[in-house]
């Protein structure tokens, strides 16, 4: 009996080290996919449509704002349309402006706001750069909640994506993270 008990064990011990070895297995039994940078640019493209954007210009406004003593919002924030996939490591985030208001209130006032269409001070009703976001250039990457926050190079404000829920920001998160890692050009210098 002894034995047989340990020829059990021994097969234990061994499918044990079989399934270390191969691809991730999940509860149901399918292999986890392995992540790439298409994958991820196309996880942000199902996840993103539908989420609250503010971009690095409207960010600033707010800073502007917060520096003259005033407070300023977004009502309703932009929504995201689109973030399409153009080359690896660059998609373009889109976002609808056209039912924003940017709201500017002084909190020493009986709280008169002046009030402009986001799209009269932009210009257009669409926001996101044309050429696309390039991922690689992300230089700081915060998770607030339900949060995700976005510095690129050359920038002191931060872009903000606003997700449904946590969970949801910090998948985007973790997607974002992977892509700024994997699109940054200075890996290959090995630091």
């Amino acid at each position: 009996m002894w034995r047989s008990g340990w020829g059990m064990w021994k097969g234990v011990a061994a499918m044990s080290l079989l399934l270390a070895s191969s691809p991730q297995v999940a509860a149901s039994g399918e292999a986890t996919p392995v992540r790439t940078v298409p994958g991820a640019q196309e996880f942000l493209r199902q996840v993103l449509p539908g989420s609250g954007y503010a971009s690095t210009p409207m960010s600033e406004m707010l800073a502007k704002a917060r520096r003259e003593q005033l407070r300023g919002r977004f009502d309703p924030l932009p929504v995201v349309f689109e973030a399409l996939p153009l080359a690896e490591c660059v998609s373009r985030l889109s976002a609808d402006v056209s039912a924003t208001w940017f709201v500017v209130t002084n909190p020493q006032d009986s709280g008169d706001a002046s009030v402009a269409a986001l799209e009269d001070l932009f210009g257009e009703s669409v926001i996101g750069n044309p050429d696309g976001m390039h991922f690689g250039s992300i230089r700081a990457l915060r998770l607030s909640g339900s949060e995700v926050r976005m510095r690129f190079a050359g920038n002191t404000d931060d872009a903000v994506l606003y997700l449904d829920s946590a969970e949801t920001a910090a998948r985007v998160h973790v997607a974002l993270a992977f892509l700024q890692e994997r699109c940054d050009g200075s890996r290959a210098t090995g630091f």
